[in-house]
């Protein structure tokens, strides 16, 4: 334990970089971003032990400080706009997805069912218009595996 101490209290910058390096290893290794803004903040700390000597309770302290604006501010960041729009209600839904997409009919619909294909998929289809076989159809909404269709203009 006694190593332990004498390391801590003779931290200077090339540990704190270190330390960082090792951070920023362990969040490639768990892409959370969790521990991304504390291996900053130990660069921070790091470049700071490099300009001006300062003790140990003041390098916890910057620490500590530039741990929580990273986070704070990098996680708010990341969220916002690395990790996408919070409105893109679509993403794991791919009913939603499907709507406004172009296919053609499979067959002709008869008594307003038929078939629609849209890529290499088919899937049940329903129209209040008269579609015939190879017509182009967009999707216009999905209740539970069926399409509403209508005619492509």
């Amino acid at each position: 334990m006694d190593w332990l101490i004498a390391f801590v209290t003779h931290l200077s910058a090339p540990h704190w970089l270190a330390i960082g390096l090792v951070l920023l290893i362990a969040e490639l290794s768990t892409g959370t971003t969790y521990l991304l803004w504390p291996a900053v903040a130990a660069w921070l700390t790091g470049l700071v032990l490099l300009f001006v000597p300062i003790g140990l309770p003041a390098q916890l302290t910057i620490f500590a400080l530039t741990t929580l604006a990273t986070t704070l501010t990098g996680h708010t960041y990341v969220k916002g706009r690395l990790l996408g729009a919070a409105g893109d209600d679509t993403m794991n839904d791919r009913a939603k997805q499907l709507v406004g997409a172009r296919g053609v009919a499979a067959g002709g619909f008869e008594h307003g069912v038929g078939r629609v294909k849209l890529g290499d998929s088919e899937w049940r289809g329903a129209s209040a218009d008269a579609i015939g076989a190879g017509d182009a159809v967009v999707v216009e909404s999905v209740e539970g595996a069926t399409l509403k269709v209508r005619r492509a203009i």
